[in-house]
């Protein structure tokens, strides 16, 4: 019995740590951990939310909607299979913005990098 339960404790503990750490991504300083994706864009966060909301548009997501600040930024917009892509930004230091990027509520690391490398491709314009 005691053998059973050091076991379960065991398995339980790694299974918090799969969750709790990060899988690696092919661009350095992007995560993709928890459904979500994670980079910094060297660029404040108002321009980040119009690059953002830009690169919506290039891969004709449906109900593209952004506000944006000097300090943070939000989107959302839809798929075409209808799962919601949220983005947040907020700012990481002088001229440096985090963009979290969540498809569905699963996630999808291939749309939610195809966002990214196009807001930062629309950020080259700026």
């Amino acid at each position: 019995m005691r053998t059973l339960l050091a076991l379960s404790a065991v398995m339980s503990l790694c299974w918090l740590l799969t969750l709790t750490t990060g899988c690696s991504t092919n661009e350095p300083g992007s995560t993709y951990t928890i459904n979500t994706y994670n980079a910094n864009l060297d660029a404040a966060p108002d321009s980040v939310t119009t690059a953002a909301q830009k690169a919506c548009e290039d891969l004709k997501m449906n109900n593209i909607v952004g506000n944006g600040t000097k300090v943070d930024g939000h989107v959302t917009a839809q798929t075409a299979d209808g799962r919601t892509v949220t983005i947040n930004i907020e700012q990481a230091g002088d001229n440096v913005s985090k963009m979290s990027v969540q498809v569905g509520d699963t996630g999808d690391q291939a749309i939610s990098q195809q966002i990214v490398d196009r807001t930062k491709s629309h950020l080259s314009w700026f």
